[in-house]
């Protein structure tokens, strides 16, 4: 069967290979290294395992397959000792978690590894992937990009690669690739994973060192966020809907942590945990019958927050809580489609400091309806309430990412956009102006919310 490889169809059939050959490895997995700025401020202080990147591959080992896991986010490695480790484990396939700021690296180590392993095939996903799949597959030595969920298209992508499927890539949804001719070639989006308790998967967090992250047991319990936010992408990744798994299926792997890893604290990565309040009390009173001491934390909306789920929670061991500010007023709340208050989120805040919760609070300045009045009002607030209730402010400029509603209407929002370079969208660069505050302007607000959040307490 001819393979498509950059391009070119060539008689090459990795399924002639034993999958098991002990002189190398099928499939390496790659968290793309990201610039200096995140390493030293989030890595080192928030760093957690590339959770995603963890449930592919280890769907991936599941049926067969021989994986293994690099995360550069926290890892480092020089050049000569990638290409050593390239050259010792032979993958046949390397796929790429990518991020915005992790373009110029993607390209450079595109390059490294069909120098090296010119017959590799290498693919790519995650959201900067699957919303600029085009300059991917132009502009970097990616022979596919996978759109989405990741689990069973890479499956049925390696499985097509390897020869052990008789299905056609033209066919496999949530794929994107070059054809003969070299135009890019969209397959669509695959339908998503609806009954995530089925997936039956708990990552196999042995891929990586654990020792590395600040944060290393993370779960994740729902795909998908309620919220409808102008400047988040979930939606246009995910879906509209969101799928979660049930309490049973979160506390099985709370216990498989707890019994594998002897562990006693972990962190629920999802958007917003609390989005089913029937759910998150089924979980919680799991929790408390165990009788086990867990400390634990997760992000919550503002809005579902009441006396009764703070109690319940708190007695489960939540002990952090992050909610998303995003500004403190209420027009802007409105016009960003927050869908929730100002005041719904200080009682949230209030709450959360009654019952003796870490609170972190985060926020953006910049959207594209601030003013000077706002934005200083949002500012205000922050301080507000890290003097008041000592909550953890963490601010940030907006940016208009891929895949998110704001950068799709950036002109009609009046938002000009200043860099084509995607490495400098990031949180902590203004690459915009709007109506009403310029780039400048944004880059003062930038310092000022900088001091803001060196006040926060330890």
């Amino acid at each position: 069967m001819l393979r498509p490889f950059n391009g070119i169809y060539v008689n090459k059939k990795w399924g002639d290979r034993s999958m098991n050959n002990s002189s190398g490895i099928d499939i390496l997995f790659i968290n793309l290294p990201t610039n200096n700025w995140y390493k030293d401020k989030i890595a080192k202080s928030n760093s957690m395992p590339p959770l995603g990147l963890l449930y592919v591959a280890t769907y991936a080992q599941n049926q067969g397959y021989k994986v293994k896991v690099i995360d550069f986010a926290v890892e480092t490695m020089s050049q000569e000792e990638f290409i050593n480790l390239l050259e010792r484990d032979k993958p046949k396939i390397i796929g790429l978690s990518t991020y915005n700021e992790t373009w110029n690296a993607q390209k450079v180590m595109c390059k490294i590894i069909k120098s090296i392993l010119p017959q590799s095939i290498v693919f790519a996903g995650g959201a900067f992937a699957t919303f600029c799949y085009e300059d991917v597959l132009s502009e970097s030595e990616t022979d596919y990009v996978i759109r989405g969920e990741g689990e069973i298209i890479t499956l049925e992508l390696c499985d097509y690669i390897f020869g052990k499927s008789h299905n056609d890539v033209r066919y496999i949804k949530g794929i994107c690739y070059k054809d003969s001719k070299g135009q890019i070639i969209n397959n669509g989006i695959a339908n998503r994973i609806k009954n995530l308790d089925e997936l039956g998967i708990i990552p196999d967090r042995t891929l990586v060192n654990l020792s590395n992250y600040i944060m290393p047991y993370t779960i994740s319990t729902a795909r998908g966020c309620p919220g409808e936010c102008i400047f988040c992408s979930s939606k246009s990744f995910w879906g509209k809907k969101v799928y979660m798994r049930s309490a049973k299926s979160i506390f099985d792997e709370v216990m498989h942590l707890h019994n594998k890893f002897d562990t006693l604290i972990f962190y629920i990565t999802d958007d917003t945990f609390t989005a089913s309040y029937k759910r998150a009390v089924q979980f919680c009173e799991m929790i408390k019958e165990t009788e086990i001491k867990f400390v634990w934390g997760c992000e919550s909306r503002a809005d579902v927050m009441n006396e009764n789920l703070m109690k319940i929670m708190t007695e489960a061991g939540c002990k952090k809580l992050q909610i998303g500010l995003e500004s403190a007023d209420n027009d802007i709340l409105r016009k960003i489609k927050k869908n929730v208050s100002i005041e719904q989120i200080e009682n949230g805040v209030q709450l959360a400091n009654k019952y003796g919760l870490h609170i972190t609070a985060s926020y953006i300045v910049g959207h594209a309806y601030d003013t000077h009045e706002t934005i200083n009002k949002t500012i205000n607030f922050a301080k507000k309430i890290q003097r008041e209730y000592g909550a953890h402010v963490v601010g940030s400029v907006n940016t208009p990412f891929p895949g998110t509603e704001q950068y799709e209407k950036r002109d009609e929002l009046g938002i000009k956009i200043y860099e084509n370079d995607w490495n400098q969208y990031i949180l902590s660069n203004p690459i915009i102006s709007t109506r009403n505050i310029n780039r400048n302007e944004l880059r003062k607000y930038h310092n000022i919310i900088t001091d803001v959040m060196s006040w926060n307490r330890n």
